[in-house]
C-alpha cells in the first residue's frame, strides 16, 4: 500500500450525520438495485433507510447532537416493553394445550420462555423481538413466493455417487 492513499474499505465514515445519511442512502440505493430480490435484502434496505432518517432527523443546524431522552421517557419504554413481552407469554401459555404430556414441545418452549422471564426479563424482551424478526422475514419469503410462483428455485438433481468395484 502506498503512502497517502487509503483504500476503500480503510475510509472513514464521516465525521458529520447529514454526511453519514446521504453515504447511507447511496449505499441503500445501491442494494435495493442488485439485492432486492430477497427478504433479508428487503430488512436491510429498510434498516438503511431508517438510520439514514435517523441520522438526518439527529442532524441540528449548529453541528450538535439531539438531547438525550429523559429518564422518565427511558423508564417508560422498558416498563412498556417489559409488559408487552409479559402479556406476550401469557398469551402464549393461554392458547397452551391442555392435556400436552410432559415432553410436548409447546409445553417445554411456554415453560422456557416463563422461566426466561422470571431469571431475565430483559434477554426474554430481545429474544421475542429476534423471533419476531425471523417470523418476519418467513412471511416476507412467503410472499415473494406467492408474488412470483413460476420463479421459484429448482434444485438440480443429485448424481448418485459411483460405487468402486
Amino acid at each position: 500500500m502506498t503512502a497517502g492513499r487509503a483504500t476503500p474499505a480503510a475510509r472513514p465514515e464521516p465525521a458529520d450525520p447529514a454526511a453519514r445519511a446521504g453515504s447511507a442512502q447511496r449505499r441503500a440505493a445501491a442494494q435495493e438495485g442488485v439485492a432486492r430480490s430477497t427478504p433479508l435484502a428487503e430488512l436491510n434496505a429498510h434498516i438503511e433507510r431508517a438510520a439514514a432518517a435517523a441520522a438526518a432527523r439527529e442532524a441540528t443546524p449548529s453541528g450538535g447532537g439531539p438531547w438525550p431522552d429523559l429518564r422518565s421517557a427511558q423508564r417508560f419504554r422498558e416498563t412498556w416493553e417489559r409488559i408487552a413481552a409479559e402479556g406476550q407469554v401469557q398469551q402464549a401459555r393461554a392458547r397452551a394445550p391442555q392435556n400436552a404430556g410432559p415432553l410436548n414441545p409447546q409445553r417445554l418452549m411456554l415453560a422456557t420462555l416463563a422461566r426466561m422471564g422470571e431469571l431475565s426479563p430483559h434477554y426474554l424482551r430481545r429474544f421475542l423481538a429476534h423471533t419476531e424478526t425471523l417470523l418476519w422475514l418467513e412471511q416476507a419469503q412467503g410472499q415473494l413466493k406467492q408474488a412470483a410462483p413460476g420463479r421459484g428455485v429448482v434444485a438440480k438433481p443429485v448424481k448418485a455417487a459411483r460405487q468402486k468395484k
